[in-house]
């Protein structure tokens, strides 16, 4: 007796796109560790049986029928037939509709599959066996059934049942497929004469059959795939979202079927039927990628099918490559790389690709493994790698930690002599493998760029081997460069954007923790524990409580009572804030002077404990907050900011500094060990302060900051490069000095790290360093021969470690992290490439007058 199993509800869906190792892969494996194998269909038994819905296909607005039954079947049968009569392929399916067994014979359906009632007699269950296609009349299975808006998702199909008929516990079998194809999308009304924002109806769903086509590849077992399809739909000339067939600046862009110049439009018939996204309603010059993308005609897709399915002569009549795509290091496989082969006579109507590691999908770990087949015998292709543009594929897509680039036959991880735009020409040969390795672009010397994990790392040991940081909003977890990221116990906090809150040794983290156990109810009568700041010990995963102000109090910012924000890095001093209580035990206002302050920065040492810092002589009028943000070694001078637009000093404890009323600071986040330089962001630039000369003019030194023009781009709204028109002078005066998020400083506050710019321009991530300046980390990276670096480079760095030479960030607004490691940094010294140390010797050179970077790269 053959078992079945039901598959997991994957759903490989099409997506509306509007104008604005193997081709397409397999979309379901065994999942057998030993022998891992993509699901197939049993082509010994003949051509798979179709069952089709009863009643309407689509209606038009005043509900009468504009698509019917038996259209929908003709449409049916003409996608079946495409794929059902690739050559080199022994996939086949009946596609006379005459012989279609419509679900009204089906004695476990019967009825017309309208909802998500009467679709969960189809999905789920066995029922004959065979392929199952759904007439989704308004949208409502869709909906109803996948919880998937109607308005965006043009078909779901998939195998859904499968057997395992060797006996090895895993199925390897299709026995049942099933596609629902949404015809509330379907274009049935004609637009005015004289309109032309709404296309012209779809007469006799030619358009709509791509997807069709494309589901019906799904039951088969095909995943998505990129080749063209990212051209015809993403590429748009300027802001920056041109794509390329090739690598970037090797080749020229080709643009949207409908936009861009004339001459760089991607003819609709390049699209392979796999992509993910399709445009079914427009059409231009008679031309409808929905229709186009209906075909099985591209040698992507008949790849696609030919590698499941494949003739006894398919592999002796095409020529193939193969080979694994690695780190730099050239022996880590690396997963999830769109891998493209390209004709060299016809590179857009003869392209193949395939992503790295597709045959495994992540199961038995990295594995760069890639095989490209269907080339013709006799023609020559280059190959080369990309990132998967968007879409859903059953391998994870990941970023591409170097640089694109070509194959080449002498393929490398030597930028110098392998770059991107080298390429080599592999000639196909009937029934030969070739072999053509990637291997990823970059040094091995200097600085080091490498990508660590998704989430924030906010902190770093000082050694630069382990930092800390949070996934999502508040749950904690410590990156180690030995044992990988380690997630800490999932009853503690950390707020993503509290900084310093890891020991120079790396042995402790400042978190959030409940002490006392006992269960308090929100006003709402849900239930919580009340946490405070805490010392996690990364060997012992003991807490070492940093207390709070209050035992019951509830800070707004979530069930806390205090909350860590920094410490030094020996961890005996910690800031933050705390809620507080008055006299008679209510929460609230610290004194009569404060009005409705609901927390206050707060300081803890490990010889005194905690207690509030003072806030005398403060105007506190709508002040809701104040908290303390970065403290010195000995904890006598501490810093923080009050409602994220002032900054406040306090030393020894003392009464607070206010810092905006004496510069202008709108942020005081920082301070080095030694408690001797605190930055303070202004709008006219950052000022460095000495708190032991005092608050006037000769403790404070400007150390200027990144500029609009100069240091970093000025995008307008208007479209207009004011930078060019009007001048960097005119975009200062008009603009001001770009905002400064100061993020990081080193012990001994020589190098400091930000953030500079904003959403409504441009950002930019910036380190300055005593006698070297600001410094643009892109064109750091660029100079030091950082290839890793071209594509996502560092906007956004968040920490720094005490030594200064080792820092973590990221792009804004994704949580991903990027570790550089700059201990070691080139210069260029009397016209040859030095190693020195990163920071102090290296500025020593610069000074004496070395260029920073490598002699070969301006």
């Amino acid at each position: 007796m053959n078992t079945h199993f039901k598959l997991s509800s994957l759903a490989a869906c099409l997506t509306l796109a509007v104008a604005g190792a193997q081709a397409a892969g397999p979309l379901f494996l065994n999942n057998n560790p030993a022998n891992l194998q993509p699901l197939r269909w049993d082509m010994s038994q003949g051509p798979i049986k179709v069952y089709t819905d009863i009643g309407a296909f689509s209606r038009k607005n005043d509900g009468t029928v504009f698509l019917s039954e038996a259209q929908a079947n003709n449409i049916t049968a003409f996608s079946l037939k495409q794929w059902s009569s690739v050559t080199t392929s022994t996939w086949r399916a009946e596609t006379d509709p005459a012989k279609f067994t419509p679900f009204s014979q089906v004695p476990s359906i019967g009825v017309d599959v309208k909802d998500g009632a009467t679709a969960s007699l189809v999905y789920g269950h066995y029922n004959e066996g065979g392929f199952y296609v759904i007439y989704d009349v308004d949208g409502r299975v869709l909906e109803e059934f996948f919880g998937v808006p109607r308005d965006q998702v043009l078909g779901i199909a998939m195998p859904e049942i499968a057997e395992d008929r060797d006996g090895d516990g895993y199925p390897e079998t299709i026995v049942k497929a099933t596609a629902v194809m949404n015809g509330w999308t379907v274009s049935h009304e004609s637009p005015p004469p004289g309109q032309r924002s709404q296309p012209p109806a779809d007469v006799n769903g030619t358009r709509y059959a791509g997807i069709f086509t494309h589901e019906f590849g799904h039951a088969i077992n095909l995943s998505h795939s990129q080749t063209n399809g990212q051209l015809a739909y993403f590429s748009e000339p300027g802001f920056g979202r041109d794509l390329y067939p090739g690598v970037v600046g090797c080749v020229a862009p080709v643009h949207h079927w409908l936009k861009g110049p004339n001459d760089s439009h991607i003819d609709p018939k390049n699209i392979e039927t796999m992509f993910p996204f399709i445009d079914p309603k427009n059409v231009a010059k008679g031309r409808s990628p929905g229709f186009e993308m209906s075909t099985v005609d591209r040698a992507d897709d008949i790849a696609g099918i030919s590698n499941l399915y494949p003739t006894a002569d398919y592999l002796s009549k095409t020529g193939s490559i193969a080979g694994t795509l690695t780190l730099k290091d050239g022996r880590t496989g690396f997963s999830g790389i769109n891998i493209i082969a390209r004709n060299v006579k016809d590179p857009l109507g003869d392209a193949i690709s395939v992503m790295s590691g597709d045959q495994t999908q992540g199961q038995i770990g990295p594995d760069g493994r890639f095989r490209i087949n269907n080339l013709k015998a006799g023609e020559s292709y280059q190959i080369y790698t990309e990132e998967i543009n968007v879409g859903g594929y059953p391998t994870q897509p990941t970023m591409l930690m170097s640089q694109p680039e070509y194959w080449n036959e002498g393929e490398s991880n030597d930028p110098r002599v392998d770059t991107a735009c080298l390429a080599g020409a592999i000639k196909a040969e009937a029934g030969v493998t070739k072999t053509a390795d990637l291997i990823f672009n970059g040094h091995t010397d200097g600085v080091q760029y490498s990508f660590l994990t998704a989430g924030y790392l906010t902190s770093l040991s000082d050694d630069g081997q382990r930092a800390g940081g949070v996934i999502g909003q508040d749950t904690p977890f410590v990156w180690d460069a030995q044992t990988g990221p380690r997630l800490l116990p999932q009853e503690l906090d950390l707020l993503a954007s509290a900084l310093s809150t890891m020991t120079g040794d790396g042995s402790q983290m400042l978190v959030e923790a409940n002490f006392d156990g006992q269960t308090q109810w929100d006003p709402d009568g849900n239930p919580f524990t009340l946490k405070q700041m805490a010392l996690w010990n990364y060997d012992s995963n003991a807490l070492t409580p940093l207390g709070a102000l209050s035992n019951h109090c509830d800070s707004w910012g979530g069930h806390i009572s205090s909350v860590g924000w920094g410490m030094n890095r020996k961890g005996s001093a910690a800031v933050g804030y705390s809620t507080y209580e008055n006299a008679d035990g209510s929460c609230g206002e610290f004194n009569s002077q404060l009005g409705t302050l609901s927390v206050v920065p707060y300081l803890w040492t490990a010889d005194k404990g905690g207690r509030p810092l003072r806030l005398d002589g403060l105007n506190m009028d709508w002040m809701p907050w104040i908290r303390a943000a970065g403290v010195s070694a000995d904890g006598g001078v501490v810093v923080g900011q009050g409602n994220g637009e002032n900054a406040y000093a306090w030393i020894k404890e003392g009464a607070p500094i206010d810092l905006t009323a004496l510069t202008g600071a709108y942020v005081a986040d920082l301070v080095s060990n030694d408690g001797l330089r605190v930055p303070l962001a202004t709008e006219r630039g950052v000022l460095l302060w000495n708190p032991t000369l005092g608050t006037g003019p000769s403790a404070m030194r400007s150390i200027s900051a990144p500029k609009y023009c100069t240091d970093f781009p000025f995008p307008s709204w208007d479209g207009i490069d004011h930078c060019k028109v009007e001048g960097a002078a005119w975009v200062e005066a008009n603009f001001g000095v770009p905002e400064q998020q100061l993020n990081g400083i080193s012990d001994d506050g020589r190098v400091i790290i930000a953030r500079v710019g904003s959403f409504f321009t441009s950002i930019a991530g910036f380190m300055w360093v005593e006698d070297l300046g600001w410094l643009g980390l892109n064109d750091f990276f660029r100079k030091q021969g950082v290839v890793e670096a071209e594509r996502y480079g560092m906007e956004n760095p968040i920490a720094v470690n005490g030594p200064g030479n080792t820092l973590v960030g990221g792009v804004t607004g994704l949580q991903m992290t990027w570790h550089v490691d700059m201990k070691q940094v080139y210069v260029c010294e009397g016209g040859a490439n030095a190693l020195v140390a990163f920071p102090t010797q290296a500025a020593a050179k610069v000074k004496a007058g070395a260029r920073l970077g490598r002699c070969e790269i301006n």
